[in-house]
């Protein structure tokens, strides 16, 4: 596949979550379009191994814990000593929990606020700096088709990821007058080691009604990091505030 209509030769990009799934494809896809990217995870093995699998060079590997709120600023400097300005970001790092309301926790509230939302916003604000980012630039955030629909059992999750698609339509009016294009893909599930373990949590019979919800099928990682690459693009120049939703139809329903 082709990636030159997106216009992202030679460009500056950082993406979290790269260590695996979603992450690490968004990375890939992006080094293959001619971009050098800054990978950021907690495990810094799995980052080389993302590494690896990037082309070109200039890339560079940045370990580091999001919820270390304090730490997130310098995650950007870093980035840009590498790098120079950047011109996209793809927060791609999250946390995914079903559990049903009996069973929900304060902890298990403050965590996944934490990591879905309270980490988004602290890096668009790290981000907007002029000494971070370019003259244009683009961010984009990770949604979910939850956050659009009720789903049974992720009610804590699915509230997170409604409020990562309205952070962005805030975000993109606040920041629009600064040339920052702000984004979010709220993707259906998609086939990624924690699907797997999804799949054996629930049982057959209930997976089973998941596929069926999902008219095309059950997606992939290269589904989600290609509309998550238009977004990051010059080629989406004239979009933002918009929920970009790839999920194969589950939420048309």
């Amino acid at each position: 596949m082709s990636f030159d209509f997106l216009g992202l030769d030679g460009s500056a990009l950082l993406v979290t979550g790269a260590s695996s799934g979603i992450g690490r494809e968004t990375a890939i896809r992006a080094s293959r379009a001619g971009a050098r990217v800054a990978l950021v995870a907690r495990r810094e093995d799995a980052l080389d191994e993302t590494r690896a699998l990037l082309d070109g060079e200039g890339h560079v590997v940045l370990p580091a814990d999001l919820s270390e709120h304090a730490g997130i600023p310098a995650v950007l400097r870093a980035a840009v000593e590498h790098l120079g300005p950047l011109d996209g970001l793809m927060h791609a790092a999250g946390v995914h929990a079903t559990t049903p309301l009996r069973a929900v926790t304060t902890a298990q509230i403050t965590g996944l606020l934490d990591a879905n939302v309270t980490s988004s916003i602290l890096l668009a604000k790290a981000f907007r700096s002029p000494k971070v980012r370019a003259e244009r630039a683009s961010i984009v955030l990770m949604s979910s088709a939850a956050g659009l629909v009720g789903e049974a059992g992720v009610s804590v999750y699915a509230a997170t990821k409604a409020a990562v698609s309205s952070l962005g339509r805030s975000l993109a009016l606040e920041l629009a007058p600064e040339r920052i294009r702000v984004n979010s893909v709220a993707a259906g599930i998609v086939e990624t080691p924690l699907t797997e373990g999804l799949r054996r949590k629930i049982g057959h019979d209930a997976w089973a009604a998941i596929e069926a919800a999902h008219p095309l099928g059950i997606g992939s990682v290269e589904d989600v990091a290609n509309a998550a690459l238009y977004l990051l693009a010059p080629a989406s120049g004239w979009t933002t505030g918009t929920t970009l939703v790839v999920d194969g139809g589950y939420t048309a329903h």
